[in-house]
Protein backbone atom coordinates (compact mmCIF):
# COMPACT_ATOMS: atom_id res chain seq x y z
CA UNK A 1 0.00 0.00 0.00
CA UNK A 2 2.63 2.52 1.21
CA UNK A 3 4.58 1.51 -2.70
CA UNK A 4 1.37 2.68 -4.44
CA UNK A 5 0.48 5.75 -2.28
CA UNK A 6 4.39 6.62 -3.45
CA UNK A 7 3.71 5.90 -6.96
CA UNK A 8 1.00 7.78 -7.00
CA UNK A 9 2.58 11.11 -5.41
CA UNK A 10 5.27 10.65 -7.82
CA UNK A 11 2.61 11.11 -10.37
CA UNK A 12 1.74 14.05 -9.19
CA UNK A 13 5.25 15.12 -8.44
CA UNK A 14 6.04 15.04 -12.01
CA UNK A 15 3.11 16.50 -13.43
CA UNK A 16 3.83 19.77 -11.32
CA UNK A 17 7.13 19.92 -12.45
CA UNK A 18 5.79 20.32 -16.34
CA UNK A 19 4.72 23.58 -14.65
CA UNK A 20 7.68 24.76 -12.72
CA UNK A 21 9.89 27.80 -12.99
CA UNK A 22 13.32 28.14 -12.70
CA UNK A 23 14.45 29.57 -9.37
CA UNK A 24 17.10 32.09 -8.69
CA UNK A 25 18.04 32.56 -5.20
CA UNK A 26 14.68 31.36 -3.59
CA UNK A 27 15.45 28.63 -1.10
CA UNK A 28 18.67 27.68 -1.81
CA UNK A 29 20.41 25.67 0.87
CA UNK A 30 23.14 27.07 2.71
CA UNK A 31 24.16 23.91 4.01
CA UNK A 32 25.67 21.06 2.68
CA UNK A 33 27.76 17.57 3.68
CA UNK A 34 30.75 19.30 4.30
CA UNK A 35 29.58 22.15 6.11
CA UNK A 36 27.20 20.64 8.65
CA UNK A 37 30.11 20.19 11.39
CA UNK A 38 28.26 20.77 14.71
CA UNK A 39 28.60 17.63 16.26
CA UNK A 40 31.58 15.21 16.12
CA UNK A 41 31.88 13.03 12.48
CA UNK A 42 32.34 9.10 12.93
CA UNK A 43 33.49 6.50 10.65
CA UNK A 44 30.41 3.98 9.44
CA UNK A 45 29.88 0.93 7.00
CA UNK A 46 26.97 3.20 5.83
CA UNK A 47 26.67 5.63 2.86
CA UNK A 48 26.37 9.23 4.03
CA UNK A 49 27.43 10.81 6.86
CA UNK A 50 26.89 10.09 10.49
CA UNK A 51 27.44 13.14 13.13
CA UNK A 52 26.86 12.45 16.81
CA UNK A 53 27.15 14.00 20.25
CA UNK A 54 29.67 12.04 22.61
CA UNK A 55 27.52 11.71 25.36
CA UNK A 56 23.97 11.24 23.05
CA UNK A 57 22.37 9.26 25.24
CA UNK A 58 19.83 8.17 22.21
CA UNK A 59 18.75 4.73 23.98
CA UNK A 60 17.06 6.62 26.85
CA UNK A 61 14.38 8.50 24.82
CA UNK A 62 10.56 6.17 24.75
CA UNK A 63 9.26 8.13 21.95
CA UNK A 64 9.61 9.48 18.70
CA UNK A 65 8.26 13.13 17.93
CA UNK A 66 8.41 13.52 14.28
CA UNK A 67 6.94 16.93 13.04
CA UNK A 68 6.73 18.24 9.48
CA UNK A 69 9.72 17.93 6.84
CA UNK A 70 11.58 20.68 4.99
CA UNK A 71 12.79 21.40 1.64
CA UNK A 72 15.06 23.79 0.14
CA UNK A 73 16.35 24.39 -3.42
CA UNK A 74 19.27 24.36 -5.57
CA UNK A 75 19.95 27.39 -7.17
CA UNK A 76 19.04 27.14 -11.16
CA UNK A 77 16.98 24.19 -9.80
CA UNK A 78 13.28 23.87 -11.56
CA UNK A 79 10.48 23.78 -8.69
CA UNK A 80 7.81 21.54 -7.88
CA UNK A 81 4.53 23.36 -7.49
CA UNK A 82 3.04 24.16 -3.60
CA UNK A 83 1.14 20.99 -3.72
CA UNK A 84 3.46 18.77 -4.73
CA UNK A 85 6.02 19.69 -2.04
CA UNK A 86 3.71 19.23 0.51
CA UNK A 87 3.00 15.71 -0.92
CA UNK A 88 6.35 14.56 -1.10
CA UNK A 89 7.31 15.60 2.34
CA UNK A 90 4.52 14.22 3.88
CA UNK A 91 5.44 10.90 2.68
CA UNK A 92 8.70 11.44 3.97
CA UNK A 93 7.19 11.68 6.93
CA UNK A 94 4.62 9.60 6.68
CA UNK A 95 7.77 6.72 5.67
CA UNK A 96 9.81 7.13 8.88
CA UNK A 97 6.71 7.01 11.18
CA UNK A 98 5.51 4.39 9.06
CA UNK A 99 9.13 2.18 9.65
CA UNK A 100 9.15 3.65 13.68
CA UNK A 101 6.14 2.03 14.20
CA UNK A 102 7.29 -1.15 12.71
CA UNK A 103 9.88 -1.35 15.35
CA UNK A 104 7.26 -1.08 18.17
CA UNK A 105 9.05 3.23 18.89
CA UNK A 106 5.98 4.78 20.29
CA UNK A 107 5.20 7.77 18.09
CA UNK A 108 3.77 11.29 19.74
CA UNK A 109 2.58 14.54 18.67
CA UNK A 110 4.04 16.53 21.46
CA UNK A 111 7.33 17.29 23.19
CA UNK A 112 8.02 16.19 26.10
CA UNK A 113 10.88 14.11 28.50
CA UNK A 114 12.15 11.25 27.33
CA UNK A 115 11.02 12.16 23.81
CA UNK A 116 13.38 12.38 20.45
CA UNK A 117 12.05 14.66 17.86
CA UNK A 118 13.56 13.85 13.91
CA UNK A 119 13.76 16.83 12.42
CA UNK A 120 13.96 15.66 8.39
CA UNK A 121 15.38 18.11 5.87
CA UNK A 122 16.01 17.80 2.17
CA UNK A 123 18.74 20.12 0.87
CA UNK A 124 19.99 21.51 -2.23
CA UNK A 125 17.39 19.83 -4.37
CA UNK A 126 18.07 20.49 -8.27
CA UNK A 127 15.66 18.94 -10.56
CA UNK A 128 16.51 19.52 -14.11
CA UNK A 129 15.33 18.13 -17.64
CA UNK A 130 16.99 18.52 -20.66
CA UNK A 131 20.07 17.12 -23.11
CA UNK A 132 22.64 18.98 -21.00
CA UNK A 133 21.08 18.17 -17.78
CA UNK A 134 23.84 15.57 -15.63
CA UNK A 135 21.20 13.89 -13.73
CA UNK A 136 17.24 14.36 -13.54
CA UNK A 137 17.07 14.58 -9.70
CA UNK A 138 20.12 15.34 -7.01
CA UNK A 139 19.12 15.89 -3.41
CA UNK A 140 20.78 15.89 0.04
CA UNK A 141 18.35 14.41 3.00
CA UNK A 142 19.34 14.76 6.43
CA UNK A 143 17.83 13.15 9.46
CA UNK A 144 18.57 15.18 12.86
CA UNK A 145 17.57 13.24 16.06
CA UNK A 146 17.16 16.06 19.17
CA UNK A 147 16.12 16.17 22.18
CA UNK A 148 12.27 17.37 22.29
CA UNK A 149 12.28 19.70 25.13
CA UNK A 150 16.40 21.59 25.61
CA UNK A 151 16.40 21.37 21.48
CA UNK A 152 20.10 20.10 22.03
CA UNK A 153 21.17 18.06 18.99
CA UNK A 154 21.84 14.43 19.44
CA UNK A 155 23.20 13.08 16.14
CA UNK A 156 22.61 13.89 12.76
CA UNK A 157 22.46 11.25 9.61
CA UNK A 158 22.60 13.09 5.77
CA UNK A 159 22.85 10.95 2.11
CA UNK A 160 23.04 12.18 -1.01
CA UNK A 161 20.90 11.09 -3.17
CA UNK A 162 20.10 11.19 -7.27
CA UNK A 163 18.03 9.79 -9.77
CA UNK A 164 19.72 9.54 -13.02
CA UNK A 165 18.86 10.24 -16.35
CA UNK A 166 16.42 7.73 -18.22
CA UNK A 167 18.20 5.39 -20.55
CA UNK A 168 15.98 5.24 -24.69
CA UNK A 169 13.22 2.78 -23.19
CA UNK A 170 12.01 4.86 -20.26
CA UNK A 171 10.41 8.29 -20.34
CA UNK A 172 11.47 10.99 -17.96
CA UNK A 173 8.12 10.74 -16.50
CA UNK A 174 8.66 6.86 -15.68
CA UNK A 175 12.41 7.65 -14.34
CA UNK A 176 11.20 10.10 -12.21
CA UNK A 177 8.69 8.35 -10.28
CA UNK A 178 10.83 4.99 -9.81
CA UNK A 179 13.62 7.57 -8.42
CA UNK A 180 11.70 9.16 -5.75
CA UNK A 181 9.81 6.45 -5.02
CA UNK A 182 13.34 4.77 -4.10
CA UNK A 183 14.64 7.12 -2.14
CA UNK A 184 11.42 7.69 0.09
CA UNK A 185 12.17 3.85 0.55
CA UNK A 186 15.84 3.51 1.51
CA UNK A 187 14.99 5.91 4.24
CA UNK A 188 16.78 3.91 7.67
CA UNK A 189 16.68 4.72 10.89
CA UNK A 190 18.35 1.08 11.76
CA UNK A 191 21.56 2.20 10.72
CA UNK A 192 22.50 5.43 12.41
CA UNK A 193 21.26 4.26 15.51
CA UNK A 194 23.18 1.37 15.57
CA UNK A 195 26.11 3.07 14.54
CA UNK A 196 25.28 5.58 17.45
CA UNK A 197 25.45 2.75 19.64
CA UNK A 198 21.76 2.41 20.62
CA UNK A 199 21.94 -0.43 22.47
CA UNK A 200 24.80 0.53 24.82
CA UNK A 201 23.49 3.75 26.50
CA UNK A 202 23.13 4.37 30.48
CA UNK A 203 19.34 5.09 30.87
CA UNK A 204 18.78 8.81 32.31
CA UNK A 205 16.60 8.79 35.48
CA UNK A 206 13.24 8.73 35.07
CA UNK A 207 12.81 7.41 31.39
CA UNK A 208 12.41 3.56 30.79
CA UNK A 209 15.31 3.15 27.89
CA UNK A 210 12.65 1.99 24.99
CA UNK A 211 14.95 2.65 22.43
CA UNK A 212 17.99 1.58 24.14
CA UNK A 213 15.91 -2.10 25.00
CA UNK A 214 14.78 -1.95 21.16
CA UNK A 215 18.57 -1.77 20.25
CA UNK A 216 19.77 -4.61 22.55
CA UNK A 217 16.60 -7.21 20.99
CA UNK A 218 18.20 -6.32 17.27
CA UNK A 219 21.48 -6.90 18.40
CA UNK A 220 20.20 -10.29 19.71
CA UNK A 221 18.67 -11.21 16.49
CA UNK A 222 21.82 -10.57 14.54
Amino acid sequence: MRIRRAFLVAVAIWSALGCATISGTDELSDRSLETMNRLERVEIPLPGILEIRADHGIGSYDALLIPNATLRYERESLKLTRFARQIFLSLLVETLTEASRAASIPIVDEPGPCVMEINLEVLGLHLAVGDSAERLAELTLVMEFLDSTSREPLLRYATENHVPNPKEDTTHNEQLKQGLTQIIADMNLAGPFRSAGLGDDTIAAGCNGTLAAIGRAAQTRR
